[in-house]
């Protein structure tokens, strides 16, 4: 049996990380009756019979009419553009493709015609981007959200809302995680600008993206707020957008390990889909999700299993593929690792298919564990090494920095702004206290006046005195909430970034650290125990650091150690200090001692004496290391130093650097 098209979509949709584009890809044509619409076929223009049409998903009947209506002569560039608009969205509800070689050159032709309205051509493009999505095209989709752009300018304006929002939500779909927050961010501040409530379409991709981004307190806010605003919204939203936003904030509780939460939410979305007759595939593939995770294999399995005999060979190679990896994922949890390889396999051939970076990304650790695990260590490793490639393709040490740096905006705007609420909050409530004492004072005796206004004066001087220490704190709270990750009480990005920034911050050795197997530790042990190891490795890591060493969580399990005022020499001894503390300190779970070892990479800070500290280059090369120590068997360190010739050319990659001579390795 193959997937209807909507089933596809809205599975496509969910399983890419809950994204979606805004309405003007995405709504329904209007709704007729039929027997209205064939009554009233006469008296209706070309668009309005090609929309009762779609409104009964007549598609091959929708196709031949609109063939015909742009054929007709005399036909203005405002009804071409009409129809075309129409037309496309009733192709990409279809899943029809085949049209779009004949819809381009007519699509940008009406485009170019300055005589136009600016929002008709911005809808007619944004529905030939939205079909550029699904082939997929997704440089070609950028391009044309581009012109758009271009079109309505920086004026706030709904068009340049839903462009930002699907420009979000295309970069996000190529793992381009930087880009994708900046746009999102952008839509979230025009919608600000244009006194909207909050817009659920833009909340549901920003809970997306911050899933992928495994932010997932983010994401439950996001996805909270689109829910509520959803909720809000009148006329109420359409049943396909109701459970798709329902699918999401059970995603991001799942995702959290919030099972409970997960499992209220996942069931509500199920059945809502089933009282409005909708597929509930992609929320029952959460809810599987929900149950593996629970301890409840078998019974994932068996979900899991049925939903694939749903697929066919011709739908969507993500589709499958995120099924293939579910049911690998799932028998390696039964320790039937065999059958999982073959499944995980299957899987990766099919990301390649589609290009699903981020969901490549995801595939690779379970695939290179279960490998290791069957003893073909020869895959594992070549798998490794493609996921080194792809990962350092997608995720650079400069969109790790960005990202860091668009987060830490976006935080230190809602704070800012919650500080000034508060702030003016005060600024009232003093000026009632002022009003009510001096009002106080006038009723008073004219012997009394004089020690009334004393009193008043104090009283003022008291709360203005107190507003200014709780102003005071309120800053010191929020300047230490934006340099501390709350896990685990290290800096975050933002410190590092700073401490970049200094002059005089050039000199030392940066040390990155990689924990081994920590999706492991929390797919057998439990996220709890995941950051409880965190938590140790922060401990550790504070335990063997100088006074004036710089810590940072850098990311997930990532970590940077700045050691100020030392050099490469002092790399191995404090390497293997931090490796011993590890060892010497496991992590007690149920009672049983649980090794929680870490892969280092250190270099010099500048990498070649008597040049420029290049903190990206350095950042990139401290990584390399770290790979070179897992490739080396993991609880390892690997160091480089400078070689001869200086840097070269910029933006080299650190192993061709090695192998030109211009990094020298130190190795344990």
């Amino acid at each position: 049996m193959k997937f209807s098209t909507r089933l596809r979509a809205a599975l496509c949709c969910a399983l890419l990380g809950a994204l979606c584009l805004p309405p003007a890809a995405m709504a329904t044509p209007a709704a007729a009756p039929a027997a209205a619409a064939a009554a009233e076929a006469p008296a209706l223009s070309g668009a309005e019979q090609l929309r009762a049409l779609l409104a009964e998903r007549r598609f091959d009947e929708a196709n031949a009419l609109a063939d015909t209506l742009l054929a007709e002569p005399g036909l203005t560039p405002a009804s071409e553009t009409e129809i075309l608009t129409v037309w496309m969205k009733g192709l990409f509800l279809a899943g029809n493709l085949t049209k779009i070689p004949q819809l381009e050159p007519r699509v940008q032709a009406l485009a170019a015609r300055d005589e136009l309205p600016a929002e008709a051509r911005a809808s007619l493009l944004h529905q030939l981007m939205s079909l550029y999505t699904r082939v997929p095209r997704f440089a070609d989709a950028l391009v044309v959200l581009g012109q758009i752009e271009s079109l309505v300018g920086d004026t706030p304006s709904r068009p340049l809302l839903d462009a930002l929002s699907a420009k979000g939500a295309v970069h996000a779909m190529q793992g381009q995680n930087a880009e994708a927050i900046e746009a999102l961010h952008r839509a979230e501040k025009v919608s600000q600008a244009l006194g909207l409530p909050e817009d659920p379409n833009l909340m549901r991709n920003l809970a997306g993206l911050f899933i992928g981004l495994g932010e997932f307190e983010r994401a439950i806010d996001y996805a909270k707020r689109g829910e509520a605003a959803q909720r809000a919204q009148d006329p109420p939203p359409s049943p396909p957008a109701r459970k798709g936003m329902l699918s999401v904030l059970a995603t991001a509780y799942i995702s959290a390990k919030d099972f409970e939460q997960g499992k209220q939410w996942s069931e509500t979305a199920i059945a809502f889909g089933r009282e409005h007759g909708l597929p509930v595939t992609a929320e029952l593939n959460n809810y599987a999700t929900l149950l593996r995770d629970t301890g409840r294999h078998a019974e994932a399995l068996a979900i899991y299993q049925d939903l694939t005999r749903q697929v066919a060979p011709t739908d969507a190679p993500e589709i499958r593929g995120v099924l293939e990896k579910n049911i690998g994922e799932t028998l390696v949890a039964l320790d039937r690792r065999a059958e999982a390889a073959g499944h995980l396999q299957t899987a990766r051939e099919l990301y390649e298919t589609a290009d699903v970076r981020p969901k490549r990304l995801e595939l690779y650790p379970v695939l290179i564990d279960n490998l290791e695990a069957l003893g073909r260590h020869a895959e594992a490793l070549a798998a490794l090494r493609e996921f080194k490639a792809l990962s350092d393709e997608t995720i650079t040490a400069e969109s790790q920095t960005r990202i860091g740096q668009l987060e830490n905006a976006i935080d230190l705007e809602r704070k800012e702004k919650a500080l000034a609420e508060a702030q003016a909050a005060n600024e009232l409530q003093r000026a009632a206290n002022e009003a009510l004492q001096a009002e106080k004072a006038r009723a008073r005796a004219i012997n009394l006046a004089l020690a009334a206004s004393l009193v008043a004066l104090a009283a003022v001087l008291a709360l203005l005195w107190r507003t200014f220490r709780l102003r005071a704190r309120a800053h010191r709270t929020i300047e230490k909430q934006s340099r501390e990750d709350a896990l685990t009480g290290l800096g975050n990005r933002r410190s590092l970034l700073e401490t970049m920034a200094e002059a005089d911050a050039a000199g030392g050795l940066l040390v990155m650290a990689d924990l081994d197997n920590f999706k492991a530790i929390n797919d057998q042990h439990g996220h709890d125990t995941g950051d409880r190891a965190l938590r140790l490795f922060a401990d550790a890591l504070r335990a063997v650091a100088r006074n004036d060493d710089l810590m940072v969580r850098w990311g997930g399990e990532e970590f940077v150690w700045l050691c100020r005022n030392t050099d490469a020499a002092k790399g191995p001894q404090l390497c293997e200090r931090l490796l011993r503390q590890l060892r010497d300190n496991p992590l007690d779970v149920d009672g049983k001692p649980l090794p929680v070892t870490a892969s280092l990479g250190f270099v010099p800070l500048p990498v070649w004496p008597g040049t420029a500290t290049d903190w990206d280059t350095a950042l990139r090369i401290a990584d390399y290391a770290v790979y070179c120590s897992k490739d080396a068997g993991r609880d390892a360190w690997t160091g480089f130093v400078g070689g001869e010739g200086g840097p070269g050319e910029a933006g080299v990659a650190p192993a061709v650097l090695e192998q030109q001579g211009k990094l020298r390795r130190v190795g344990a």
